[in-house]
């Protein structure tokens, strides 16, 4: 019988339950697909949740430390927040299953009702709004945003544009859809600059 790294074992375990997640995958599932034996799941992890669990952590340091990485630089401003959504849009479309991304998955489907995998999410979603509000903190102070903007605010809706864009890959809106919310994002990330109201107003008058 082949024989598999505990790592490789695990990262097969995270990708069942991000296919089908928590409460739709089954133990023997989870054996069939992971080369964990029945007792290794409830001896190695002591439950299916907190294998889950340990599946959710080993996404973040992997799939979402891949998606993240644009804005892991302290300097990341505009452009990285740009590249950043451009990344998730490339990655859900071009997914073989669409199956989204598993923190966002997990934040409907678990975490309201497991308080432990609950802590799992929150700590993702503040890590994701920490690097975005920290990104939109350096282009206003560099001029690429207006000065008035409220960082927090901004830092906030982009994390809500993240999910419902995760969401909405996972859905059977078609591959378009995806594409028109990338570029509604950034169109909103555009209109802060500091002279957007303005070219705005210059489009406008043109037109009439």
């Amino acid at each position: 019988m082949e024989r598999t790294r505990p790592e490789e074992r695990l990262g097969r375990a995270m990708d069942v339950f991000w296919e089908r997640g928590f409460y739709d995958t089954s133990i023997d599932e989870l054996v069939n697909r992971s080369g964990l034996h029945r007792a290794g799941v409830y001896g190695e992890f002591g439950s299916k949740r907190r294998l889950f669990e340990a599946s959710l952590r080993r996404y973040r340091e992997t799939v979402v430390a891949t998606f993240l990485a644009p804005l892991e630089r302290p300097n990341a401003a505009l452009t990285d927040i740009k590249t950043f959504f451009h990344g998730i849009h490339d990655v859900a479309t071009q997914q073989e299953r669409r199956i989204g991304c598993l923190m966002v998955n997990t934040a409907c489907e678990v975490s309201p009702h497991v308080r432990s995998v609950a802590r799992i999410v929150s700590s993702f979603l503040n890590e994701l709004r920490t690097r975005l509000r920290r990104a939109c903190n350096n282009a206003r102070m560099r001029g690429e945003f207006r000065a008035d903007i409220d960082v927090n605010q901004v830092g906030d809706y982009l994390v809500g544009s993240v999910l419902g864009l995760w969401t909405l890959a996972r859905s059977p809106a078609p591959v378009t859809s995806l594409r028109h919310y990338v570029e509604g994002v950034l169109s909103f990330v555009d209109g802060l600059r500091p002279n957007a109201e303005r070219r705005g107003e210059q489009a406008h008058g043109r037109r009439r």
